[in-house]
């Protein structure tokens, strides 16, 4: 998204398996050194570099020892959970070298300026999505949970609350093969996608069910499927933290991650599915043009325009070019 907004080039650098705590030393040492010959190759004055892995970021802060070039991190939740807290010192170095690090709430980007960083919050823009293919569905009432197995998703309450509905089709996204358990004790009215084709199945399924899941145990998380549903205008089933009824403040029913809760939240978004849908392009509309406020604010962060200033919110203001941004990213996930 960012690389597409910016007219950027984007890599993704990826060597050996994904989510492998055996492979990380060599993969992250292959990475590093792929990362620095495209660096040296494309010699981009400024840098659009993902955390976590922060490796990545520590190998765009030795390209701008060596050549002067400025950069932008842009943290996704998961860079500040417990996995990585062992890397905190060389975070905080990159994201106090950074010209601005992009968050996705306030309490993130709170954290980072106790760094001594500058920190900028940028929502999801819910941008328009590729139209696909349609998606095999049941008869009825169809609704999917978009998610990837993860330690934060509440797979069992879902599969519970599956069972109190018997009447809606439940499609559960993700790799089954890291869960043979619950497959196995999953009721009749449950079918598990396997991993999908972001660009073709995914979108597929996401534009054809009458509603969307998307929950988290864990307060601040950004949910980007539950903004992809958004984009696409589906009614969204999330987790009722602060921060998400902030995201999405409108077209979402907001539940207790418990089977009778999920349950609820699933029956009300099913019966107002038409009321929640009309919410969506107002808010969405809205959204997009606050997130293109910031884009032109990380722009002129970026162009190192005389006179910027931050209000402590992560508003700069500064000088209108930009320079053109290689966005760069390792590792990527599927659902």
């Amino acid at each position: 998204m960012f690389a597409r907004e910016l007219d950027g080039t984007l890599h993704c650098i990826h060597y050996l398996k994904f989510q492998s705590p055996a492979h990380a030393p060599f993969k992250y040492v292959l990475q590093a050194v792929r990362t620095l010959w495209v660096l040296f190759r494309d010699r981009p004055s400024a840098v659009h570099v993902q955390n976590p892995p922060f490796v990545c970021g520590l190998v765009v802060d030795l390209y701008r020892v060596l050549t002067g070039a400025r950069y932008v991190i842009e943290h996704h939740s998961a860079a500040f959970g417990p996995a990585w807290n062992w890397a905190l010192p060389a975070q905080k170095l990159i994201a106090r070298h950074a010209v601005t690090n992009i968050a996705t709430n306030e309490h993130w980007a709170s954290l980072i300026r106790s760094w001594g960083a500058h920190a900028l919050v940028m929502y999801d823009p819910f941008l328009e999505l590729p139209q696909a293919a349609p998606y095999p569905l049941e008869p009825g009432v169809n609704v999917a949970f978009l998610g990837t197995f993860a330690a934060d998703e509440p797979v069992d309450a879902i599969l519970a609350a599956a069972a109190l509905l018997p009447e809606i089709h439940f499609h559960v996204t993700g790799e089954t093969t890291r869960v043979p358990e619950l497959v196995a004790a999953a009721p009749a009215n449950v079918t598990f996608t396997g991993f999908l084709d972001s660009n073709r199945e995914y979108l597929g399924l996401l534009r054809g069910v009458d509603a969307v899941l998307v929950l988290t145990t864990r307060d601040h998380t950004l949910q980007l499927a539950g903004c992809e549903a958004i984009a696409v205008g589906k009614p969204l089933v999330t987790s009722d933290y602060p921060y998400l009824r902030e995201l999405f403040a409108a077209g979402a029913v907001f539940v207790e991650p418990t089977p009778e809760g999920i349950a609820a939240g699933v029956r009300d978004a099913v019966d107002r599915a038409s009321e929640l849908a009309a919410e969506i392009p107002r808010f969405r509309d809205q959204q997009r043009a606050e997130w293109t406020a910031r884009l032109r604010q990380l722009e002129s962060m970026v162009s190192g325009g005389a006179g910027g200033t931050d209000d402590g919110n992560g508003r700069h203001a500064g000088a209108p070019e930009m320079t053109r941004l290689i966005a760069h990213r390792h590792e990527r996930s599927g659902r």
